[in-house]
């Protein structure tokens, strides 16, 4: 497990706003088996933004208490390396636009 991971994450997508009048907001569990390359900050941003733009996700899925979670497919390796789940959700919450969550706090 890296302690580190859950910090770099918050800090990557921290600049991130929404991108997607449809997506509220976005909550992103961490692999804790991942070892942190802080130089891959830029790269993993323009990969989540890639892959919300890339969904399409039903109304009704976006809605419901566990959102809309949806595969990250080998094209986004970097996703793939830091991230277990993503969540979509139509509602927005005061703070970030992605939220990062431990396992079993899943919202």
């Amino acid at each position: 497990m890296n302690p580190e991971l859950e910090l770099f994450l918050e800090e990557a997508f921290a600049s991130l706003k929404q991108v997607s009048g449809q997506i509220g907001r976005v909550v992103v569990e961490p692999d804790y088996d991942a070892a942190v390359n802080a130089e891959d900050a830029s790269a993993l941003r323009e990969e989540l933004v890639a892959f919300v733009n890339s969904q399409r996700p039903p109304d009704k899925d976006l809605r419901s208490h566990d959102g809309f979670e949806t595969p990250i497919t080998g094209q986004f390796a970097l996703l793939k390396k830091y991230l277990r789940r993503i969540s979509l959700h139509s509602d927005a919450i005061n703070g970030e636009w992605v939220e990062v969550v431990p396992p079993g706090n899943w919202i």
